[in-house]
């Protein structure tokens, strides 16, 4: 699910999970009693809910989306979410499908960009301000909303003439996803010679220190910005397994100091400063990149079989 959300009144965004810490579970799983239909029921019943005071609330010139300006959430996703964008360019004439949709901003400006967009998302009700927000833009001939989780979607039974896609984004949704079933639905709907690009949370440190991030006494002092309790920061272990399903797995590093970010409210000022320092140091020390704070990760060249 992409935080894309913001006060029309102040164009402050809403709290932003997606660049925190998130929980750790054991084995990699989101916990032994539950489901994935569990965790799809979690994320569609917070934006369910989010959307609906969306849709009691706003104005057309809130859901206007500039095709001049990449519609960043907050400055935190300036860097990553370009980087991203950069890798499936040119935009026009692609046909693209975007991973946890939200609440469109982003489907609707790469619509303005000239692109054919399907946005799929776990939430209904969050799609619905989606439909606005493209019909509002004037592009909602370009972009085609699917109420469905990228594990079990599929474009031909959602009647779209589209079975695969020139590129494929998602900002911050892999740590959502049962990773086996999304990295074979992605695999089979990305067209010969495209990527599929996301900007995600990480944490690569040992088990240990996930969990002393995640106990109680931490938590109760620094709580996981989340929005679902079924969410955790992706680590070598995710990426080995897209390695599995995928030939081409590379992964860029973003933000370093800026993690800071996660324990206390940092003025501009000091953000940019610390940003631009971890620019510096993950280009030029390498073994920083495994204390980076987020990734933007390009899948590619699928494999019939993956590997084991």
């Amino acid at each position: 699910m992409s935080t894309d959300l913001a006060d029309p009144a102040t164009g402050a965004p809403p709290p932003d999970h997606h660049t925190a810490d998130h929980h750790a579970h054991a084995h990699h799983q989101h916990g032994p009693a539950l489901t994935l239909a569990d965790r799809h029921a979690h994320e569609a019943e917070t934006y369910d809910a989010m959307a609906a005071g969306l849709l009691a609330d706003w104005s057309d010139e809130a859901y206007r989306i500039d095709p001049a300006v990449i519609p960043f959430a907050n400055r935190e996703h300036v860097d990553y979410l370009t980087a991203a964008i950069d890798e499936i360019r040119p935009l026009a004439g692609k046909r693209i499908l975007e991973v946890g949709a939200g609440s469109g901003s982003l489907a609707v400006w790469l619509a303005l960009q000239g692109a054919e967009v399907v946005g799929i998302d776990v939430s209904g009700g969050i799609l619905e301000v989606a439909r606005r927000r493209a019909e509002v833009s004037g592009v909602a001939d370009r972009v085609t909303f699917v109420h469905s989780p990228i594990e079990s979607f599929d474009p031909a039974a959602a009647g779209l003439a589209i079975e695969q896609f020139d590129a494929i984004i998602g900002n911050n949704v892999v740590h959502h996803f049962d990773r086996d079933l999304a990295m074979a639905a992605l695999g089979r709907m990305l067209a010969p010679g495209a990527v599929a690009v996301f900007c995600e949370p990480v944490l690569f440190v040992p088990d240990w220190l996930r969990r002393l991030r995640n106990s109680a006494p931490v938590t109760r002092r620094f709580p996981p910005h989340t929005h679902s309790p079924d969410e955790r920061s992706l680590d070598k272990g995710d990426l080995a397994l897209m390695q599995r399903w995928f030939r081409l797995v590379q992964w860029r590093p973003f933000q370093l100091l800026s993690r800071l970010q996660n324990f206390t409210e940092l003025s501009d000022p000091v953000w940019h400063r610390l940003e631009s320092i971890d620019r510096w140091v993950l280009r030029t020390v390498p073994s920083t990149r495994n204390v980076c704070r987020m990734v933007v990760v390009t899948l590619g060249l699928p494999r019939e079989v993956p590997t084991r």
